[in-house]
């Protein structure tokens, strides 16, 4: 399976999966899809540490690679061409980032009290 049907599966993964309550367990949703569907269907063996490098494998956003915005306390992580928005009510955005475009590619709303 190419990395595009991967992350196909990602979404679809991502999309119904129970809604998380705040942003911390939005990063951890998403982190946690990414290397289970890499798991089952990249052909490329984990890594550990990932590689700096891109082999063809996708992996979760690292923690030198994430951030909190304050005041809010929105997390937001980057990755190869995506920025990760988990926002303090659970809601998860992913923005698709290239030199001179953003475009959202996928928005899941946060669990509703």
């Amino acid at each position: 399976m190419n990395i595009q049907q991967r992350l196909e599966v990602f979404f679809q993964r991502l999309r119904t999966a129970p809604a998380a309550a705040n942003a911390e367990a939005a990063m951890a949703l998403v982190c946690r899809l990414i290397e289970e569907v890499e798991d089952e269907f990249c052909p490329l063996p984990r890594e550990e540490p990932p590689p700096i490098l891109f082999t063809g494998r996708m992996y979760a956003p690292q923690a030198d690679r994430m951030r909190r915005v304050l005041p809010h306390g929105t997390l937001v992580a980057d990755t190869r061409h995506h920025r990760i928005f988990c926002q303090p009510t659970g809601e998860i955005s992913i923005v698709r980032m290239s030199r001179f475009t953003a475009q959202t590619v996928f928005l899941k709303p946060g669990f509703k009290k």
